[in-house]
């Protein structure tokens, strides 16, 4: 899996033209999303918001040649908003650990859906979702909006990512 920045105004376009110019057979480029629970004109409802914003990943087994696809294709209208991270002329696939981060919250459709817990004492019990088995990386719960605010490092970052979650009750 590899990763490829550009500007958050241009995602689709970008996401798009890769799709159609660049891709080969059984590469996929995709932005992971986290879905969230909201309250809109007075009713709950389920909406996708980006997991890193200004971030698309694509899948391919052959990066040499995904490489030399995308630079031909980096002087073309839309790839002048693409920065690649890579190194010299080699894209350089994600860390295992990156690489876990995106796969195992999300679902085969890139989705993290909202998981469902509850708060015994000061601790946080996930009962389903992906953040089942997570709760020692959640550093804030927002119980009101719905969301708990996961602490990881990826790409070499300390990065905040905020993604639903249900808190049905508190116990003592």
């Amino acid at each position: 899996m590899f990763c490829i920045q550009t500007d958050t105004r241009y995602i689709e376009q970008v996401r798009n033209a890769i799709k159609e110019n660049v891709l080969a057979d059984g590469e996929e480029v995709f932005m992971p999303v986290t879905e969230r629970i909201r309250k809109i004109e007075g009713k709950w409802q389920r909406i996708l918001v980006p997991m890193f914003f200004g971030y698309l990943f694509i899948t391919s087994e052959q990066p040499t040649e995904l490489y030399g696809r995308l630079h031909k294709s980096l002087g073309k209208t839309i790839f002048k908003y693409v920065k690649l991270i890579r190194d010299n002329e080699y894209i350089i696939p994600l860390s295992k650990e990156d690489e876990k981060i995106v796969t195992e919250l999300s679902d085969e459709n890139h989705i993290i859906k909202a998981s469902l817990g509850y708060i015994k004492g000061d601790k946080l019990i996930v009962t389903d979702g992906p953040l089942r088995g997570r709760e020692g990386e959640v550093v804030k719960i927002n119980r009101h909006k719905r969301i708990a605010v996961l602490a990881i490092d990826f790409l070499g970052e300390k990065r905040n990512i905020t993604v639903g979650l249900e808190v049905v009750r508190k116990e003592k």
